[in-house]
């Protein structure tokens, strides 16, 4: 019955990963950032978001969910089996993040409830509203907070997976299956 939490900065990977999860294991999938980002990118209301993902996890006995969320991390991370960090490389995610919103701009691909992201938003300096600037600032806050959950006693019975590169990134899928 895995549970699997999937934690990193933008452009880390980790709908990615959890994507194949879901389709490996079969298990139901939930993107935080699908429900936190509703139509024109607007919030969801937190206590509607918390009451979105808790009832996710009341319905379903296993699961895999990504993202960084901290106002749902106290419902998530206790009934976790597995806490996953995509610690990725920096000029890695840049690369991604530089592809990923390039072709969703070109593209014009919907993400999320009609949101699109746009080429204005990448050129901001602000980074709550440049992806990029957003990964550059919150990648190296992921270390101490990774640190800290997997020290946390509350979460002793989390089996936690720091996942920098491909090949432990193969290897740590290669170890899942259904009981």
């Amino acid at each position: 019955m895995p549970r699997i939490k999937i934690i990193g900065c933008s452009g880390s990977g980790k709908s990615t990963l959890a994507r194949e999860v879901h389709q490996r294991l079969g298990i139901p999938w939930l993107e935080l950032d699908s429900l936190q980002h509703q139509s024109d990118w607007t919030p969801m209301e937190p206590e509607l978001f918390r009451d979105s993902v808790s009832d996710f996890i009341e319905r379903h006995q296993d699961w895999v969910i990504d993202g960084n969320y901290r106002v749902v991390s106290d419902l998530i991370h206790p009934r976790c089996t597995d806490l996953v960090w995509l610690d990725v490389p920096l000029m890695k995610i840049m690369w991604q993040l530089g592809v990923r919103s390039a072709t969703r701009v070109i593209c014009r691909t919907e993400l999320w409830n009609g949101n699109r992201e746009s080429l204005r938003s990448h050129l901001s300096m602000d980074p709550e509203e440049s992806v990029l600037l957003w990964a550059m600032k919150t990648h190296r806050e992921f270390p101490n907070r990774f640190k800290s959950l997997a020290d946390d006693p509350v979460l002793s019975h989390v089996q936690c997976h720091r996942i920098h590169d491909q090949p432990t990134r193969d290897r740590w899928l290669d170890t899942l299956s259904m009981p």
